[in-house]
């Protein structure tokens, strides 16, 4: 800190042929002791104080004695930018309480009192400790070094890491005042915690060499823990992900395709949720491939050598239903055989149960499920004991459970049950991509049982992947095994596809501004190129036969015959 922070600028001042009457009224109007005397050039000359007016009256001086008579003129002043602290200690050497602070010119610019003094001294002890309280408050230790190699300030961190100042430390700091730069080294202490040490080294204000070095110590321990952790984790990533595609291509290479993220996301949780016995809720819609992905859990799980038993719900009338999920015991109704009948669900114990169309079973069955679900143990029908059975449950449904749960449909309490891990399978029109490799997938199948050589033209794939698919992936097998089936020759083409699948989004319209499909004469030629019949041309469109030979006539689009009568 300098004089000129903390000093009293425009000082009041008297002129040397100010008299003593006039100092005097100076002193009373401005409540001072004394004030500086300058010469006609600005520049102190003396000071006069108090002591000097009394001392002129005891000795019967004039009033209109001038103040250069009396004033003191060997006067101390200091420089405005002397450092506070020298300023000070003129202060206290020479038991001075004010003292003229001139420019370099040494023209008078201000007075410095011991009042000014204590203030900045009192402003420095705050700073100072608003300072040390920051350091304190650092979660890193912090140790600062005088160039002799002295402790000159530590922080309550550096304490409590349990560091010491020793010559390994002193010769780090030393280092830094030799480099003149910034030092960092790894420490480890004895207890085997890792700190990073870094010394920066701190010039004086007034001085261009090192006064000081401050050390920050930070505890790395945690974080290289953190970073074993996390290339430990990243290891067992890559082991997963490995065992993931081992796994995906064990089970998806002979029943399963799937090309979309969307799927692989699906197949790789299911594979994941096969190592656990969690209960499972299948959600999509008829045809998406529910049964399929339940196969794969069962398969990719440790119950794959145990029986996997499906019943669909919806297929085994009401009466039926409850005899073939519990069984019966001998005599339990009329009908019943003798010797009784074990239910699907002992059938299944070690193994895994799939419930398809979980929703149509009956709320009366659907309490008694859930008691299987919980206890883990099920009884025949005419049966009092019940029996302990260990059977890993999937249902599966393309009913929107949530809201039959609302109309009171579906018991909340199953409902939650059921759906601990919901697995939900998009349709076939939100995964588009997937469509080709079905395509394909299928016509292996089917060529390979059917001892076929059939394939699909490009054009035609492209009918298939615009098409909506109201069945999903059902509709589009059993579409490839008719075509395969039905047709005659090796190439399926468009020609051989239901009209349906000719018609833009499942319409047509003569209107080429509502087909996108430009002129219509354009569309015309191109279904008739394609189909080279008017009668599929009319189906297409959705007009009748009529208006397509009218419109090609005004177009001048030629008939093929031959075609026409074939078809």
């Amino acid at each position: 800190m300098k004089v000129s922070q903390f000093m009293t600028g425009n000082p009041v001042t008297l002129k040397e042929s100010d008299t003593i009457k006039q100092a005097a009224e100076l002193f009373t109007r401005h409540f001072i002791d004394g004030a500086p005397v300058v010469d006609g050039a600005g520049k102190i000359s003396g000071i006069f104080t108090k002591n000097h007016l009394y001392r002129a009256i005891i000795n019967s001086y004039a009033p209109e004695t001038a103040v250069s008579c009396l004033m003191k003129r060997d006067v101390i002043s200091i420089d405005v930018d002397m450092p506070a602290e020298k300023a000070w200690q003129i202060a206290q050497e020479k038991h001075i309480g004010r003292f003229p602070v001139v420019d370099r010119s040494g023209a008078l610019v201000a007075m410095m009192t011991r009042t000014n003094l204590v203030r900045a001294f009192s402003k420095t002890t705050e700073l100072y400790e608003e300072l040390n309280a920051v350091i304190n408050s650092s979660y890193d230790g912090i140790v600062v070094v005088d160039e002799s190699g002295t402790v000159v300030q530590r922080n309550r961190a550096f304490e409590k890491m349990g560091l010491q100042v020793n010559e390994s430390i002193i010769n780090f700091a030393r280092q830094a005042i030799e480099k003149s730069n910034a030092v960092t080294r790894l420490y480890q202490l004895e207890d085997g915690r890792e700190l990073l040490l870094t010394a920066n080294p701190v010039r004086g204000s007034s001085e261009r060499k090192t006064t000081k070095v401050v050390i920050n110590c930070r505890d790395i321990s945690e974080l290289n823990k953190l970073r074993r952790e996390v290339a430990a984790s990243r290891e067992l990533s890559e082991i997963y992900h490995l065992e993931l595609e081992t796994l995906r291509a064990k089970y998806l290479g002979h029943t399963l395709v799937c090309e979309s993220q969307v799927m692989r996301n699906i197949l790789d949780l299911a594979i994941r949720v096969a190592k656990v016995d969690s209960t499972i809720l299948i959600l999509g819609e008829s045809g998406v491939g529910k049964d399929v992905v339940t196969r794969l859990i069962h398969k990719a799980g440790r119950r794959s050598a145990e029986p996997f038993i499906r019943i669909n719900c919806g297929a085994i009338p009401e009466n039926l239903l409850e005899s073939e999920l519990f069984g019966y015991q001998p005599g339990a109704f009329t009908g019943a055989r003798r010797e009784g009948k074990p239910g699907l669900l002992e059938l299944a114990h070690k193994g895994t149960l799939f419930l398809d169309e979980i929703a149509e079973l009956p709320l009366a069955l659907q309490v008694k499920l859930l008691n299987v679900i919980q206890d883990r143990e099920v009884t025949r029908l005419g049966g009092v004991k019940p029996m302990p059975v260990d059977v890993r449950i999937i249902a599966a449904t393309n009913k929107n459970l949530a809201a039959m749960v609302k109309k009171g449909r579906f018991r909340t309490d199953l409902y939650y049950r059921l759906h601990v891990v919901p697995i939900t399978i998009p349709p076939l029109r939100e995964r588009r991509s997937d469509i080709p490799a079905l395509v394909i997938h299928f016509l292996r199948k089917f060529n390979e049982k059917y001892h076929l050589n059939k394939s699909i033209s490009a054009e035609t794939m492209e009918y298939l992947t615009r098409y909506h698919w109201p069945g999903n992936v059902r509709e589009l097998e059993n579409l490839i095994e008719r075509l395969m089936v039905i047709n005659t020759h090796d190439t399926i083409g468009p020609r051989d596809l239901p009209t349906v699948f000719l018609r833009s989004g499942g319409k047509s319209t003569l209107n080429a501004g509502e087909n996108g499909c430009g002129s219509e004469k354009e569309l015309i030629e191109e279904l008739y190129r394609r189909l080279q019949s008017t009668r599929k041309v009319a189906e297409v469109l959705g007009v009748h036969q009529s208006t397509v030979v009218r419109k090609m006539k005004k177009y001048n689009i030629k008939v093929i015959k031959i075609n026409e009568q074939r078809v």
